[in-house]
């Protein structure tokens, strides 16, 4: 497996919409696209900046980050074999898919694959 750069950066929020007011509106990020129910993107120059309620335990306590790689499914079976803890397996949306693992400390990170074969800043 090859990480080919970081793909987005992730906040766990408690309120979608006021959080997109505000990284939008107080912050000046370009949303990037329309939100999703749970999630929404925004432009943050050479890389993505995320926000998610699908996590209401890691609301205000940690950030997130995706690797990018050229195939989700090989690179979980490699780290599985590796005996690396897969929290999530490959999971999709319209833009992108990924699989959600965890370091030796139980520090989550994304492997990931946007559907357009673009990577980190490209």
């Amino acid at each position: 497996m090859k990480i080919k750069g970081v793909d987005y950066v992730m906040y766990y929020v408690s309120d979608l919409k006021k959080s997109i007011d505000f990284y939008q509106n107080t912050l000046g990020l370009k949303l990037d696209g329309e939100p999703g129910d749970s999630w929404a993107e925004f432009d943050a120059g050479n890389v993505t900046f995320d926000i998610g309620t699908f996590d209401k335990d890691m609301v205000g306590k940690c950030s997130g980050v995706a690797f990018a790689v050229d195939d989700i499914k090989k690179s979980v079976d490699e780290l599985k074999k590796k005996g690396v803890k897969v929290l999530d397996e490959v999971w999709e949306t319209p833009v992108c898919h990924g699989a959600t693992i965890a370091d030796p400390d139980g520090n989550k990170f994304n492997l990931h694959k946007r559907n357009d074969g673009t990577a980190g800043a490209e």
